[in-house]
């Protein structure tokens, strides 16, 4: 429901605190407006429990030189008010879903997550939303470690531990929701589709009258199956344009100093794509304190705790425009392939000093089919390895056939294509720097004696009983048609030197 209401010099957003019934919601909406010397109206309660909303009305920060409202509400959670739940929620521009991580209650939260996502997620573009884990003081806390992971099964999601009855973490969750919601503002503006004018739910008792309107004559709207497609006029359009060679300047000469990249949630809108989710990767990574360090080719690389950052020698940019313009076109790419790509990407544009600013992936590392090939090497029984290399050459051979679907030249190797059969294998490595020009890529039993002739030799090194496993291979083989990776794969090990 963003909206920037000239006649106020404002832009309004709505902030929509979400989560299961006695989860914190009302505590925190009170602690936050302590802390801001706001109050909170609550138009009806029963036994202590939110019936329509808490609401708390907020000015502060700056939007393209309008000051920021924010209609910070509260949504009821008892099961029986899920359609005025969910009318709530669909005005969102963004959601703090806040849940007791007590270890009694959190499956019931986490069940609550999953159902909150998709509704979010059905939004075009997405509504940006925050975990409030909240009783982080209770002796029963699920330890955040475990809670980070349980989170991350659903979605890339920012978590903030928060105490609601000390204020702990409170405010910190509201500002990075409202970073999400700004973040979301600037998609829509591009789009031409951000509203403009006063708000219809202007305060707490015009929205009440809007519910009471809603639920006594209309049915509220269901969410699309599926999101409207981006217009023609949006930055992140998967109709991507060629990323161009970037300015001859950025690899010209010595390196000079540059600022050290360190992932930050609360960096400027605009900087990173994906918008919502790309800033949620962010908030996760902030705290593992990875710090890239520079080649000798002028690379940049840092890794750790299950995540890489890279930035190639020609990703700097010596002007703000031209810089946010390969982010445009990088993220085009990203989205054009986005079938292609394992989950838990972003692109960052950073500030790298003096007037420069430099490009950044993010990305969490996945098992890679290398790692699945070591394990084959290791089996003991030749049947079991013989069919685990089979397994492998298929996996690679399907993945060849998918990456060409994708807009970006996608390396096949043992390196780049995830653990595990799929019928769509996903991308794990970096996406090349430069022009989308794709050279030239193996195919069939070529890709195979590529990739894992030098295995078979080593194999051949290692095991005493490596003729009995090129046996069963080419036993596989020969019991497949012939264009097939098996058959492929076959000829490749019956020609081991």
């Amino acid at each position: 429901m963003a909206t920037i209401d000239d006649s106020q010099g404002v832009l309004v957003l709505r902030i929509v605190y979400d989560g299961p019934a006695m989860s914190g919601k009302t505590t925190t909406l009170r602690a936050l407006a302590e802390g801001v010397s706001r109050s909170v109206e609550c138009p009806e309660e029963r036994d202590g429990r939110t019936i329509f909303f808490d609401w708390m009305d907020y000015v502060g920060g700056m939007y393209e030189g309008r000051k920021i409202r924010c209609q910070t509400i509260s949504v009821p959670g008892q099961k029986e008010l899920r359609q005025r739940r969910r009318r709530l929620l669909e005005s969102a521009d963004a959601v703090v879903c806040v849940l007791d991580t007590r270890r009694e209650e959190l499956d019931f939260g986490i069940e609550w997550l999953r159902d909150l996502v998709p509704r979010c997620r059905l939004e075009a573009p997405p509504v940006g939303i925050v975990l409030q884990a909240n009783k982080r003081d209770a002796k029963d806390a699920v330890p955040y470690v475990e809670l980070q992971r349980r989170v991350g099964r659903v979605a890339p999601i920012a978590v903030v531990e928060t105490i609601a009855t000390t204020s702990d973490g409170v405010r910190e969750g509201f500002v990075f929701a409202v970073r999400l919601a700004l973040d979301r503002v600037r998609a829509l503006s591009a789009e031409g589709r951000l509203g403009r004018g006063a708000p219809t739910e202007n305060d707490s008792e015009a929205l009440l009258r809007s519910l009471r309107t809603v639920e006594t004559k209309v049915e509220p709207r269901r969410a699309s199956s599926k999101p409207s497609p981006p217009p023609a006029s949006d930055p992140w359009s998967t109709s991507a344009r060629p990323v161009s060679e970037p300015p001859a300047q950025a690899v010209a000469g010595a390196f000079p100093e540059e600022l050290v990249f360190t992932p930050d949630p609360h960096m400027p809108g605009g900087m990173i794509w994906p918008p919502v989710d790309g800033r949620a990767l962010l908030h996760e990574v902030a705290s593992l304190e990875i710090t890239p360090s520079r080649t000798a080719r002028g690379e940049w690389s840092g890794a750790g705790s299950g995540w890489r950052v890279h930035s190639g020698t020609r990703a700097l940019y010596f002007d703000h425009d031209d810089a946010r313009r390969h982010l445009i076109e990088w993220a085009q790419v990203h989205s054009a392939s986005a079938a292609q790509l394992s989950p838990g990407r972003a692109v960052i544009l950073a500030d790298a000093g003096s007037g420069r600013y430099r490009l950044w992936q993010l990305v969490r590392v996945e098992a890679a089919l290398r790692e699945l090939l070591a394990q084959v090497e290791e089996t003991a029984e030749p049947t079991t390895a013989a069919k685990g290399l089979v397994d492998v050459a298929e996996c690679l051979v399907s993945a060849r056939a998918w990456f060409g679907r994708a807009k970006a030249h996608l390396p096949c190797t043992l390196w780049t294509v995830a653990a595990g059969r799929s019928y769509r294998p996903a991308f794990i490595g970096l996406m090349p720097d430069g022009p989308t020009e794709r050279p030239p890529e193996p195919q069939g039993m070529s890709l195979l004696e590529r990739e894992l002739m030098p295995h078979l030799r080593d194999l051949r090194r290692a095991r005493v009983d490596c003729a009995e496993v090129i046996r069963e291979v080419v036993s596989l083989g020969h019991a497949n048609a012939r264009e097939s990776p098996a058959r492929w794969l076959a000829d490749v090990a019956a020609r081991l030197d």
